[in-house]
């Protein structure tokens, strides 16, 4: 065998080595996401243990996909897999603030800094979903609580001022929480004021009778 054959049977080898842990981590990486998006739709159906049974689905998939990413460096920091991590920290997060009202912190992930981060922008999207849920209910209070939440979680976001390179784009998902909180303020405000009416109105009816 010349040189230049083994070389060649070399480089096969590597890349054929190489496309096989990259199909399995990308269909890992997959089950992640379904496991996931199931915790939160559960969540929001207020089962918490049927969120817990797919978040623990989703770790043992995640500690699978860690120890094939190890293997080779650039999986570790492939899209997909970085998907699939943030995926995760919004599933716990979200699960975890209902169940233990806490922030998860990032020392209890086995992920990369920069999907913490992210999943923390994308877990603001939920809350505000389960603040609209308690002011159609008129839970007012209730909804404050998602609120309090929420700048509390952008507020770690905006103590981390380093490049978009090191962190995923940090200030896109900032200024988008941003904006989520906003308007959720405003809801809530809206809500108390109309309430306030709704009782004095009351009040007065009830005088005049």
């Amino acid at each position: 065998m010349s040189n230049s054959e083994s070389n060649l049977n070399n480089l096969v080898s590597t890349f054929d080595t190489l496309n096989e842990i990259r199909e399995q981590s990308l269909s890992i990486s997959r089950e992640i996401v379904r496991a996931c998006s199931k915790s939160i739709r559960y969540m929001h159906r207020n089962d918490a243990k049927g969120s817990e049974e797919f978040i623990n689905t989703a770790k043992e998939k995640i500690d699978k996909l860690n120890r094939l990413s190890s293997e080779v460096s650039e999986i570790s920091y492939a899209g997909y897999v970085l998907d699939a991590e943030r995926e995760f920290v919004e599933a716990v997060m979200f699960y975890s603030f209902e169940v233990n009202g806490i922030i998860e912190p990032f020392a209890n992930f086995n992920v990369h800094a920069s999907s913490y981060i992210q999943g923390i922008g994308d877990t603001i999207g939920e809350w505000r979903r389960k603040a609209l849920e308690h002011l159609r209910n008129l839970e007012i209070s209730e909804a404050e609580k998602y609120l309090n939440i929420m700048e509390e979680s952008i507020g770690i976001l905006n103590e981390l001022d380093y490049p978009d390179a090191l962190t995923g784009g940090l200030r896109r998902y900032a200024d988008n929480a941003r904006s989520i909180i906003e308007r959720t303020r405003s809801d809530i405000t809206n809500a108390f004021i109309n309430e306030s009416l709704r009782k004095d109105i009351s009040k007065i009816s009830k005088n005049e009778l």
